[in-house]
């Protein structure tokens, strides 16, 4: 026999089992039957499970293997990033000055203080990314940012709730809701303040 005529037989012969199938009557409770089979299944896993699923897999301690050449790329990966942040955030005294901006330091005597941010003109009066550094051996709170040449206005907002101002500034302005902000004049050129 050849392979044609076996193929023709194999059609035919399918073709006949479909005839077949299709003559046959599954019953008037087909329906209920598949259904049942189905109810008795295993449940498909539900949000919930699979969440906890996922949350295993997470917490799940693993074994991590770094080819020397591997840990370096994610070094090298890792100090991009770091010096992509601190040139981006300006109260993170990142050491390099963006093009325009001089730098400026800010201190403050407040030993007693649990923390300390600078708001002002130059940062729309919000903490985020202001926090100064505290050195508890002297009680200093300090930050060096950069900040375009102008005057500004400025407080330090000490422990969330009081704004303090700058008793080293030469220069304050009544600040609209009786009491007074501090001013830095930033000239070009090196950052120092006049």
């Amino acid at each position: 026999m050849n392979a044609k005529h076996r193929t023709d037989t194999s059609n035919d012969e399918l073709a006949s089992g479909l005839r077949r199938l299709g003559a046959m009557d599954p019953g008037p409770d087909f329906a209920a039957r598949v259904m049942d089979r189905i109810g008795a299944a295993a449940p498909l896993p539900g949000p919930k499970r699979r969440m906890a699923r996922v949350i295993g897999w997470l917490t799940e301690p693993r074994t991590i293997r770094v080819s020397p050449l591997g840990g370096l790329a994610a070094a090298a990966c890792l100090l991009l990033a770091l010096g992509l942040f601190f040139t981006i955030n300006p109260g993170t005294g990142s050491g390099r000055t963006p093009a325009g901006l001089s730098p400026v330091t800010f201190v403050l005597a407040a030993p007693s203080a649990r923390e300390v941010a600078v708001i002002g003109s130059f940062n729309g009066w919000k903490t985020a990314g202001w926090t100064m550094r505290n050195d508890p051996a002297t009680g200093l709170w300090t930050l060096t940012t950069a900040l375009p040449p102008g005057s500004h206005e400025y407080v330090f907002l000490v422990d969330g709730t009081t704004p303090v101002t700058d008793a080293a500034a030469a220069l304050s302005v009544d600040d609209g809701f009786g009491s007074r902000n501090s001013i830095l004049l930033v000239k070009n050129g090196d950052g120092a303040a006049l």
